[in-house]
This record gives structure tokens, sequence and C-alpha cells, in this order.
């Protein structure tokens, strides 16, 4: 026979892991708010003549469609083809990172 009465301690657990889905849930939103925040700050080091285009192609991988990643990544990579060391600092941003494992992954 199945004891089906409730136990002293769920309602502590529902309310940790509630707290704790919470916390996870803030701490993603603190993670992609940083992401954007350090790939706008990129753009904004890109020359003038190219910082359009280098901004639509970071908007389309932080919030394209999956087909848009690999254009978008080749557009940024052409577009600092002229600045390594602008390419450089875009490697290291997380955004790029994901973009490049996404397509690693894809086959």
């Amino acid at each position: 026979m199945l004891d089906t009465r409730a136990r002293a301690d769920e309602p502590t657990v529902a309310t940790y892991f509630h707290a704790w889905r919470r916390r996870q849930a803030n701490d993603q939103a603190a993670e992609w708010l940083e992401e954007r925040t350090a790939a706008g700050l990129a753009v904004a080091e890109a020359p003038p003549e190219i910082r359009d285009g280098v901004r639509i192609a970071i908007d389309k991988l932080l919030d394209g469609r999956d087909e848009e990643v690999e254009p978008a990544l080749n557009d940024l990579w052409d577009l600092l083809a002229e600045y390594p060391g602008l390419r450089e600092r875009f490697a290291r941003l997380r955004i790029v990172a994901d973009a490049i494992d996404f397509l690693k992954s894809a086959g």
C-alpha cells in the first residue's frame, strides 16, 4: 500500500525549488544583458564606415533565426577583414563564440 500523505518537508522543497529556479532565471537574464552590453560596446568601437553593418551582423547573431547565423558571421568577418585588432576583439565575444560553436555542431 502506498503512503499518499503529505510529507512535512514538501512545502519547503517546493519553496526551495521555486527560489532556485527564480535565481537561475535571474542569473541567465543578467548574463544575457552582460553579453548584449559587451557586444554593443564592441560595435561602438567599429569605425563609422562599417559600424552599421557590424551592428546588423551582431543583432542577427543575438536575435536572428538559426539560418541567419552563418551569413551574419561571414558578414562580420568580411567587414572586419581590414581591422585585425577589432576582429580579435569580436572573436572574444561570447555571442560570436556561441555562433561558431553552433555552426560546428550543425555540421
